[in-house]
């Protein structure tokens, strides 16, 4: 007999590619960003100097080899590296050898991971020494930034650029469709989230704890906190692509596994 929380998975297969395309759709609206639709391929720049801050998704729909060298040549007009993200929906086979051919590898294969809010009801109160703070001025999404980048272990060098890219969220319309949240532990910034809103659906991402602040409990909380959001906003599914350390985390909250992205890229430091 078939598990009713994995049929709710492969139904909701197809919601998780679009908040996943439609969010990246988004985040090539924002003022440091750059975006270029070609070849049923997405790219999209955030003018970040990190692979996984910059993407291509989408399967090629004709020449594999030319279309792989337009986004490599669109990346290197840019100056960043990236990564190729695939969902083992498409040609993966075909697409997985020519990326090779190309120097770019499979550096990962990440959880695409679903939670039904409408039957999962749960949230607990924050203690004293915790406050999530959504962002609403630049200084926020500054903090949002400085806060991201320890929590990934992403050096201090991308600084200017990255808190750039996070300002644009308060700069432009499209920033209503996303949320920056950071959780400050005795006031310091500890945690960050980032959640778009894609009709329905949530995606979270972004999501990360600075490393001296871990084991208290505190992306429990933030996690906790994010789908509180998402529930108020009206959204009965939340998303999100889980890393290793997260993965144990996600699976406590409810979340389920959908299927895996495969992601490629030149850089050795992806993923």
């Amino acid at each position: 007999m078939e598990h009713p929380t994995e049929n709710l998975c492969f139904q909701m297969v197809k919601k998780v590619e679009e908040n996943f395309s439609g969010t990246l759709r988004l985040l090539g609206m924002l003022p440091t960003s750059r975006m270029e639709f070609r070849d049923g391929s997405l790219c999209v720049s955030t003018g970040v100097s990190i692979a996984d801050q910059n993407f291509v998704w989408g399967c090629l729909e004709e020449d594999l080899e030319s279309g792989i060298l337009r986004a490599v040549s669109f990346f290197q007009q840019e100056r960043v590296p990236f990564t190729w993200w695939i969902s083992p929906f498409t040609n993966f086979q075909d697409l997985r050898k020519a990326l090779a051919r190309k120097g770019l590898k499979e550096r990962c294969t990440p959880p695409a991971m679903a939670l039904d809010l409408i039957s999962q009801n749960s949230s607990a109160e924050l203690p004293p020494s915790v406050t999530v703070r959504v962002a609403s001025s630049l200084e926020d999404a500054r903090t949002w930034a400085r806060c991201s980048l320890k929590g990934f272990s992403s050096g201090s060098e991308h600084e200017r650029t990255f808190s750039a890219f996070a300002e644009g969220f308060l700069r432009v319309s499209i920033g209503q469709s996303f949320r920056l949240l950071t959780l400050l532990y005795e006031k310091s910034p500890a945690a960050t989230a980032l959640i778009s809103f894609i009709e329905e659906t949530a995606g979270l991402y972004f999501f990360s704890t600075v490393p001296a602040f871990r084991r208290k409990g505190l992306g429990r909380m933030l996690l906790s906190r994010c789908i509180e959001e998402a529930r108020s906003a009206g959204c009965s599914l939340m998303t999100l692509q889980a890393s290793p350390d997260g993965y144990p985390l996600y699976l406590g909250a409810g979340f389920r596994e959908c299927f895996r992205f495969s992601v490629f890229s030149s850089d050795p430091d992806a993923c």
